[in-house]
């Protein structure tokens, strides 16, 4: 078993996750202002996601909720935020196109859903698994919609 300390660590660097993500999405909505709506609007999600999973770090603390931080390091979750990063700087190039970004977006929304990123925690309380829910039906909805716009840019494209 971790320590508490260890795991309101690994709460607190999921959500720096999830507002690295929201940055990247308002980098790519400056870079694409003709498409700010869309990335805005997922960037406010993943806001919202990131105070979702902040929520949990005091009943962490009172242990009432418990964290499997075995299941990701520190530093898998530290490399992934330097590899958003990496991202958010290859937003302000000039080559970057409106397709690659949300090639880019669906992979770290794959991401999330394919390493099963929200079930890290280990309790099973209805508000717990709620949220858990929640996040990975709007992580999947942010797939989805970036999808939409993916293949409507190639419709676009002649």
């Amino acid at each position: 078993m971790y320590s508490p300390a260890d795991q309101v660590e690994i709460i607190g660097l999921m959500a720096a996750h999830e507002s690295a993500i929201a940055d990247l999405y308002r980098a790519y909505g400056r870079r694409f202002p003709e498409h700010k709506e869309l990335f805005d609007g997922l960037a406010e999600e993943e806001v919202g996601h990131a105070r979702q999973i902040a929520r949990f770090a005091d009943r962490v603390r009172s242990g009432s909720v418990h964290v499997d931080a075995g299941r990701f390091s520190a530093e898998s979750i530290l490399a992934s935020l330097d590899h958003m990063r990496g991202r958010m700087e290859e937003a302000e190039e000039a080559e970057l196109s409106f397709a690659s970004a949300l090639s880019i977006a669906i992979d770290v929304e794959d991401a999330l859903i394919e390493r099963r990123y929200f079930e890290i925690f280990e309790d099973d309380t209805p508000d717990l698994k709620e949220l858990l829910r929640s996040l990975e039906a709007e992580t999947e909805e942010h797939r989805q919609r970036l999808g939409k716009a993916r293949e409507r840019e190639r419709g676009a494209t002649p």
